[in-house]
């Protein structure tokens, strides 16, 4: 289990590090720390129980996810993950504002997503790829790639990701598939990113 937990932890982090280096090429690099001020240390974001009615709702980026009962959501900057009552990660949404670059071209972010994910991840964790396909996030047209990625021996997972621009925000929506056994609540984690819509 605790392997398994790094592999997913190693695809997100992947993943969020891609999003970032695609679409915002624009930040300036970082300047050297000024010597007379001390660092102050970063907290790590604490897993808060998703509401009684179980639905998520940010409404910094205007959308929803409904999880199962038990479930816990983490906010990080513009990722949210949402965990299983072991408070193992099932899913996550990314949200990456395009300002600053004018109108995004939809088509064109997308398919720089797509070769990014599929070069990075097979770098990062060894992922293969194996499809993307046309489809919709909530309505929005939007691309969906399924990644397949080892884990231990023979066993693999399928890492999805769906992802689309609306109002010049990309919006990546994340899910894990394990072979049956490795997780009692992955079966959740499908249905889970399904749920996501925009409000």
């Amino acid at each position: 289990m605790r392997s398994q937990r790094l592999l997913i932890a190693g695809v997100l982090v992947v993943a969020l590090a891609v999003v970032l280096a695609v679409l915002l090429p624009g930040i300036t690099s970082p300047q050297p720390p000024d010597p007379g001020l001390t660092p102050t240390p970063t907290s790590t974001p604490t897993p808060v129980p998703v509401s009684g009615n179980g639905t998520y709702i940010n409404t910094t980026y205007g959308y929803a996810v409904t999880c199962p009962e038990g479930w816990f959501y983490t906010e990080s900057g513009e990722s949210v993950w949402f965990s299983s009552p072991d408070k193992h990660e099932e899913v996550r949404v990314n949200t990456n504002p395009l300002s600053g670059q004018g109108p995004a071209d939809a088509q064109k972010v997308l398919e720089a997503l797509n070769a990014t994910y599929v070069e990075d991840l097979r770098a990062g964790i060894d992922a293969e790829w194996v499809s993307t396909t046309n489809t919709s996030l909530d309505g929005t047209p939007a691309y969906e790639s399924v990644f397949s990625v080892p884990i231990v021996e023979e066993d693999r997972y399928t890492f999805v990701i769906r992802y689309a621009v609306r109002d010049n925000v990309a919006y990546s929506v994340m899910h894990t598939v394990f072979p049956p056994g490795y997780d009692v609540y992955n079966a959740d984690a499908a249905p889970v990113a399904e749920s996501f819509r925009f409000l």
